[in-house]
């Protein structure tokens, strides 16, 4: 048996969920979402409220086109931000209010063009104004001139080599409560994992992308609540499965599509325990004989013309 090939025929033969949503109210647009209400176009997304536009938005209200944004209100173009509010083309800030334009702010307030400030208010391109220079100051410059002279200020002015807190023996960016973390970006309580990207509370865990509350798991993305499961995409509480898309709520399936509440499956057809177990040795043995076992992922199920893949690069 070609594994593989069989594997391809089964995606193409089982539906799957067009939206992934939970407890979602008036946020029929919106892609792995839970918690939502008055959102549109958002995804990765838990307990946000009117807003749209947006990737890896948590606990936020009337925020739009930011991306990893947390705790935070009327915000407009935000990247990797917490909780701020009323402020506009941020990144990497927290605890900012009224501020535009701004790079590494941490507790400013009504700031303009600033880059690395800690505790300031009325500023602009860094320089300290009283609180009427600095309205006065405001109203007479042009989005343009704030762009060009923040993009000036930003070439000049010192910046750490990684964000990361309460982090020990690392290598990456944007690492949070976490240790022995290899190569890792965007990560938050993960112990003992390597090669990992936008994932929370994992143990022991390499090559994931997008995974959250695990332990265990190899080359698997867009997943939470998983444990001992390789090769897999879009599954949910689940453990030992193996080459499996959206299969929710099982264990012990390999090679399987869209199942729910189900146990000891290959190819989605249903097996006893032990001939399960010698099914699946028999596959793994063949697989390895060929040398493609651990080395391939789930096949694409989408010709590579019609994929993000071709899209011209900036």
């Amino acid at each position: 048996m070609d594994f593989f090939a069989e594997l391809l025929k089964l995606q193409e033969k089982m539906p799957r969920l067009g939206m992934l949503q939970l407890q979602c109210v008036n946020s029929e647009y919106t892609f792995a979402t839970d918690q939502l209400k008055n959102c549109y176009l958002i995804m990765n997304a838990v307990r946000n409220e009117d807003c749209m536009y947006g990737r890896d938005l948590y606990d936020n209200d009337d925020c739009v086109d930011c991306d990893h944004l947390q705790g935070s209100e009327l915000c407009y173009e935000c990247l990797n931000c917490k909780n701020c509010y009323n402020s506009n083309f941020l990144q990497d800030s927290e605890n900012c209010r009224d501020c535009n334009y701004g790079y590494d702010l941490k507790a400013c307030n009504n700031c303009i063009g600033c880059v690395g400030l800690r505790r300031k208010e009325y500023h602009i391109f860094n320089t300290p104004y009283s609180k009427e220079d600095f309205f006065k100051k405001a109203l007479t410059l042009t989005s343009q001139e704030i762009k060009a002279g923040f993009e000036e200020l930003t070439l000049h002015v010192p910046r750490v080599y990684a964000y990361a807190t309460d982090s020990e023996n690392f290598i990456g960016n944007y690492i949070h409560n976490s240790k022995n973390a290899y190569f890792c970006f965007d990560v938050k309580e993960c112990e003992d994992v390597g090669y990992l990207l936008e994932s929370k509370n994992l143990r022991d865990s390499y090559d994931i992308s997008i995974l959250e509350d695990s332990e265990m798991c190899y080359e698997v993305s867009s997943a939470h609540v998983l444990n001992n499961c390789n090769f897999c995409f879009m599954c949910v509480s689940s453990s030992d499965l193996e080459y499996c898309e959206f299969v929710m709520n099982s264990k012990h399936c390999f090679g399987c599509i869209s199942l729910n509440h189900r146990e000891y499956h290959i190819l989605n057809e249903p097996y006893s325990k032990s001939a399960y177990f010698k099914k699946v040795a028999e596959i793994k043995d063949e697989l390895r004989r060929r040398n493609e076992y651990g080395r391939r992922f789930l096949p694409a199920g989408y010709p590579y013309e019609n994929t993000v893949a071709t899209w011209p690069r900036m």
